[in-house]
C-alpha cells in the first residue's frame, strides 16, 4: 500500500468533437456567465449581482419585519432588519440597502399602527383608528412579501412609503 498523493486521472467525460483533451464544455458555461453560472472558484462569472447567501439573508431580512410584528403583535417589526443593518452593512451593499429599506418601511407602518392604536380609544375617531390598524397589516404583508421575492430574484425592493432613517 502506497501513501503517495495520486495523480488526478484525466476527465474522458468531456469528449468533444475533437475527441479526448478537446475543448471542455463545462468551460463553456463559466464564459457564457449566465445569471446561475459559477466560475472554478465558485464565484459568480459575468456578473456583478447579489451571491446565494445575500439573497438569502435578504429574504429572511424582508420576512423578519413581520414575523416579528406577529409575535409582538405589532410593536417589534423593525427589530429584526436593524440588527441585518448593524451586521452587514458594511459587508453587503445589496444586504444594507435591503434592510435599511425594510427597516424605514416598519419604522413608518409602526407609527402608522400606534396612530391607528391612538384613534381607536377617541370615541369619534375610532373607525378611522380600525381602518389604519387593517391597513398595518395589509401593507406589512403584502409588501414584506413582494420584497421577499424580489430580494431572492437578486432585486432591491422600495418600499412604497418610508421614512429615511438608514441609508
Amino acid at each position: 500500500m502506497s501513501y503517495e498523493p495520486q495523480q488526478p486521472r484525466p476527465d474522458y467525460r468531456s469528449q468533444g468533437p475533437t475527441g479526448p483533451g478537446g475543448p471542455d464544455p463545462r468551460g463553456q458555461q463559466y464564459a457564457q456567465g449566465g445569471p446561475h453560472a459559477q466560475g472554478p472558484n465558485g464565484d459568480r462569472a459575468g456578473s456583478s449581482g447579489p451571491r446565494d447567501d445575500e439573497r438569502t439573508v435578504a429574504v429572511l431580512t424582508h420576512l423578519a419585519g413581520p414575523i416579528a410584528a406577529i409575535v409582538s403583535v405589532g410593536w417589534l417589526g423593525f427589530l429584526g432588519p436593524l440588527i441585518v443593518w448593524f451586521v452587514y452593512k458594511d459587508k453587503s451593499p445589496f444586504l444594507r440597502a435591503a434592510a435599511a429599506g425594510a427597516f424605514n418601511f416598519n419604522v413608518t407602518m409602526w407609527l402608522v399602527n400606534l396612530v391607528g392604536w391612538i384613534l381607536l380609544f377617541t370615541v369619534i375617531l375610532s373607525p378611522l383608528g380600525l381602518l389604519l390598524i387593517a391597513a398595518y397589516w395589509v401593507l406589512l404583508l403584502v409588501c414584506h412579501i413582494m420584497a421577499a421575492v424580489r430580494a431572492g430574484r437578486g432585486v432591491v425592493y422600495r418600499y412604497p412609503m418610508q421614512l429615511p432613517i438608514l441609508r
